[in-house]
């Protein structure tokens, strides 16, 4: 897996590479499991109706129908390949040492990660057999052990089940037959990260989803300006998390009179980023179940002509907009990091944190104009007639800008780290901040220091 974006999750394709096989390839499969049954205390694996039945670790409520299309072949389709990633739960990868933490990264659309295995994990080929419903049955082979027979079943419902045994020396190269066929299955290409926008139609509430080097934009606006890795470790007692955005989207709200239309901008993180953060300003956490983090840029977003934008065609003065990516009205730009819990009808919702550059009391205002570049060109990718490339060169023009202003601004490099640590610190111990943006209680000059960097992530105390 080869990819730019650091901070970008991966769709699980890019993992590694894939050889489709024909679905005849279970014919050699199905016998292997019927030896592999008696091997583990389950005499009925692949018998009709069995209370043991293989389908079980696939569908509960339809165990046989499952059974039966591993036999026929029905709908099934397999794949070859030679495993680089163990793909895990994030609670799962949570408890994983350090080192192999940092070898993770996120899938999207999942609570899922892959951490590349290390070289002496390497080499174990697989065969996986995806069912229509979504659950997959997974054949491993190790070299190290060739009569050993690992079978992965992964449920409907994300529940995995192992069945393992050696095989009867017999049966040994029958496995190796299986691998062998599989080997010669044909090469798929890996999916590549998109570099353009994709309009998704839905009756209420449709969306562009942005490409993945605008994700890692986003990403790098929470990190390196706002310090949100910061934040999202200090969600864990014990952990330290790094910023993946699973999807980058931009919405135009125009439903409602004119003075309400807007554009909004959104970085979706992975649940491996962290869960719910409203623990950090609250006393409790809502009842309702956490979603998702989200970085929001909201904003006018109207097309601006003649000096205007139809929402504000009566203003006096310019209005403001990029100078990198002109003709977006800026009018009302804000920032804010967003936990999103289930809607529920009477409740306060999740945590909603405000994202400032402009407190004259913080030495972040030297990314303003950044800020305003990437909700800028997050509206003009939203353009049919977008120039995706140009955009693209643009704003890595506005991040080396940003580059440059963090190092004449002493943000980058060992003192804004331990800032960071500094922060976490604080954060996990509920420290807030009075409304005069100062610590409440007994806090060193030295933990002070980090108000002008990281004072935005700290609860404001009231009285």
């Amino acid at each position: 897996m080869t990819t730019p974006f650091v901070h970008v999750a991966v769709e699980r394709g890019q993992l590694e590479g894939v050889a489709k096989c024909p679905v005849n390839l279970l014919q050699l499969l199905v016998p292997l499991l019927e030896r592999l049954g008696p091997l583990t205390n389950h005499p009925g694996l692949m018998s009709p109706h069995s209370i043991d039945s293989i389908g079980k670790g696939i569908d509960e409520t339809k165990f046989d129908e499952c059974r039966a299309r591993l036999v026929s072949g029905d709908g099934m389709q397999v794949m070859y390949k030679v495993r680089k990633f163990d793909v895990l739960f994030c609670e799962t990868a949570d408890a994983l040492p350090p080192a192999q933490r940092r070898q993770c990264v996120a899938v999207r659309g999942t609570n899922e990660v892959a951490r590349r295995l290390d070289p002496d994990e390497r080499g174990t080929t697989e065969i996986v057999a995806t069912f229509p419903e979504g659950g997959t049955l997974a054949v491993r082979r190790q070299h190290r052990s060739p009569r050993r027979l690992v079978v992965l079943l992964t449920s409907v419902d994300k529940k995995k089940r192992v069945l393992e045994a050696d095989l009867l020396p017999e049966d040994v190269p029958k496995l190796a037959e299986l691998f062998d066929q599989a080997a010669r299955g044909e090469r798929q290409p890996m999916p590549v990260p998109r570099t353009t926008c994709r309009f998704v139609s839905l009756l209420k509430n449709s969306y562009w989803e942005l490409p993945a080097w605008y994700a890692e934009v986003l990403a790098k606006l929470a990190q390196d300006v706002f310090r949100m890795h910061a934040f999202v470790s200090s969600t864990s007692l014990s952990l330290s998390r790094a910023l993946f955005v699973d999807r980058a989207t931009a919405h135009r709200m125009d439903s409602g009179v004119q003075s309400t239309h807007r554009t909004l901008v959104k970085g979706t993180l992975h649940r491996w980023s962290g869960g719910c953060a409203c623990g950090l300003h609250r006393s409790k956490a809502p009842t309702e179940d956490f979603q998702r983090l989200e970085l929001r840029l909201e904003f006018c977003g109207g097309c601006i002509e003649d000096g205007r934008c139809n929402r504000h065609w009566t203003t006096e003065g310019n209005l403001p907009q990029s100078a990198r990516f002109p003709g977006v009205c800026m009018k009302g730009l804000k920032v804010e990091l967003r936990c999103v819990h289930a809607h529920v009808a009477g409740s306060t919702g999740g945590l909603r944190m405000p994202l400032n550059v402009e407190d004259d009391k913080m030495d972040i205002a030297f990314a303003k104009n950044f800020v305003t570049d990437v909700a800028a060109c997050g509206a003009r990718l939203m353009r049919a007639t977008a120039e995706h490339e140009d955009l693209a060169l643009d704003m890595d023009a506005s991040l080396s800008a940003l580059s440059d202003a963090r190092l004449r601004h002493n943000h980058m490099g060992e003192s804004i780290m331990q800032y960071d640590k500094t922060a976490v610190h604080l954060l996990r111990k509920r420290t807030a901040i009075n409304k005069s943006g100062k610590f409440v209680g007994r806090v060193s000059a030295e933990c002070s220091a980090i108000l002008k960097t990281h004072k935005h992530l700290f609860r404001v105390k009231s009285g």
